[in-house]
């Protein structure tokens, strides 16, 4: 079988989650024997070249090199655009509906977000629709109207390279987090429970790690940690490499994520699969399958009270970390391969 598989790009250090679910995909089907041919053209050097890249060359290359393949697949709608005018078996991966669902908040690209309400429908014209998460599927059912039958949750994996390693010495406690710095990550509703923490118990040697590539929210957080008074205690690490994610997880004592909302929430399951407990917002939407050994604060003062158990009750924190290592080991790169083989295998019959 050969496949084409779409996406912006297959490099983990450029892109995101979806960069990495390409990634592995394709390295998973190729391990099998497929031919796998990846579609990833460059975005133009030009003023919005990336919405150009979107909107013009992706789709002529997609709809103009259709006819070599046996299923083209794309990794997420908005590279899927020329679907209308592919004539062979075609299946597009669902990973979140946030740019339609948050608008400014999600993150994402303006074009993205003014554009969700057409592209997003792309799932119409596709023979498969692969949801990571039922919480996707029920959005895209929802909000799109795509049929339930065409759509197959499939959950992504989690690489191996995410393993419990000793842990850096380090004087103070570690409450981390990793992932991106914009709004609907829900970093001052974690800075303000941090504060809370440092309020309620001065004494306790602990600190901040946000991790994750400075942006324009860099300067409003910044300005939350002045005014709170929490410079000494919050360090902003930046972006990590690969090998630098892996390390930054097992120096956390804890891992905090207080999205609102999440499409799947991969930060969660790699830190459990280091090693490290989790707490999450009570309210947040979060796929139940990823949430699923996560403890759940209900509000600020309740996250820095669960933070501060985690820290000190060695049962508890046993507890939670073992519960985490078993459920995130189930979430294997070679099941979601395996999954989607046999939806390519469907749509071509």
């Amino acid at each position: 079988m050969r496949i084409a598989l779409v996406a912006d790009t297959f490099s983990v250090t450029e892109g995101t989650g979806v960069a990495r679910y390409a990634q592995e995909l394709r390295a998973g089907l190729t391990s099998r024997g497929l031919t796998v041919e990846p579609i990833a053209p460059s975005p133009p050097r030009l003023p919005f070249g990336l919405v150009l890249n979107h909107a013009l060359r992706m789709p002529y290359l997609v709809a103009s090199e259709a006819g070599h393949f046996d299923v083209v697949h794309a990794a997420s709608p908005i590279t899927a655009l020329a679907f209308p005018l592919v004539r062979k078996p075609t299946v597009v991966t669902y990973h979140d509906l946030v740019s339609l669902q948050l608008g400014r908040q999600s993150g994402t690209a303006f074009h993205a977000r003014l554009l969700a309400p057409l592209f997003l429908r792309v799932g119409h014209f596709a023979d498969r629709v692969i949801a990571d998460s039922s919480q996707t599927k029920r959005d895209i059912i929802a909000h799109l109207g795509i049929p339930a039958d065409k759509i197959v949750i499939v959950r992504p994996g989690i690489s191996d390279e995410f393993e419990v390693r000793p842990k850096p010495a380090s004087q103070a406690r570690i409450v981390g987090y990793l992932g991106a710095l914009n709004p609907r990550k829900g970093l001052p509703f974690l800075i303000r429970s941090f504060h809370a923490l440092r309020l309620g118990h001065p004494g306790l040697p602990v600190k901040l790690a946000l991790c994750g590539r400075k942006n324009h929210e860099y300067p409003r957080l910044a300005r939350l940690v002045a005014d709170l008074d929490l410079g000494e205690y919050v360090e902003f690490k930046g972006s990590l490499t690969d090998e630098q994610l892996v390390e930054a997880y097992n120096s956390f004592d804890v891992f905090v994520l207080a999205s609102e909302r999440e499409g799947f929430g991969f930060p969660i399951l790699e830190a459990q699969k280091c090693g490290v407990p989790v707490i999450i917002r009570e309210d947040a939407h979060i796929p139940p399958e990823v949430s699923k050994c996560c403890l759940k604060a209900s509000s600020e003062q309740d996250m820095a009270d669960k933070i501060y158990q985690l820290l000190i009750d060695k049962t508890l924190r046993q507890a939670i970390v073992e519960q985490g290592l078993e459920y995130s080991r189930q979430f294997t790169w070679e099941r979601t391969v395996q999954e989607t083989l046999r939806i390519y295998e469907e749509a071509v019959s």
